[in-house]
């Protein structure tokens, strides 16, 4: 099994499998909660390829995918954002966006995605929002994250957590 994550840019490709993932990602969250004409507009407003393109060209924003197989199964976006939770105040802080195919759910496939965020996060601690059903949160616990508080999560105020792995 040949699993590798690779820091991807702002081009047609990393755009085009940054958009897919993505949309089963949303779709995977959304589709108890809306019926099928309201989550296509979502989607519709949610994926703007404009939109991401310059998200992904922030310099404070870094696009890791991971693949299996040269298959795209899942990516992390990491943010250096101003905003973060009231207990990493002060702190060096990098919010994580983490996501991996239903299919895809295997240790080494994790394993491979944190890594390759750790090598350029390190020493920085991590904080994620992430519905509080998320198949992930005992992966993430696994990388040290704990669950810090609790919110509802925009724009549907979907139950959910920040989860924080602090650096010490």
């Amino acid at each position: 099994m040949n699993i590798i994550s690779k820091f991807t840019v702002g081009s047609e490709r990393g755009v085009d499998l940054l958009l897919e993932l993505k949309e089963v990602q949303l779709k995977e969250m959304y589709q108890d909660l809306l019926d099928a004409n309201e989550l296509e507009i979502f989607l519709e407003n949610e994926l703007d390829r404009r939109t991401i393109i310059n998200e992904l060209n922030d310099l404070s924003t870094q696009l890791i995918i991971v693949f299996q197989e040269e298959k795209a199964v899942g990516y992390a976006i990491l943010k250096n954002s101003f905003e973060q939770p009231k207990i990493l105040e002060g702190q060096k802080a990098i919010q994580f966006s983490f996501f991996v195919l239903h299919d895809y759910h295997k240790s080494e496939v994790f394993q491979s995605l944190w890594e390759k965020c750790l090598s350029v996060t390190r020493n920085y601690s991590h904080w994620t929002e992430i519905p509080e059903n998320d198949l992930l949160i005992p992966t993430l616990e696994s990388f040290g994250f704990n669950i810090s508080e609790q919110l509802l999560l925009k724009p549907f105020d979907l139950p959910g957590y920040v989860m924080i792995r602090k650096n010490y």
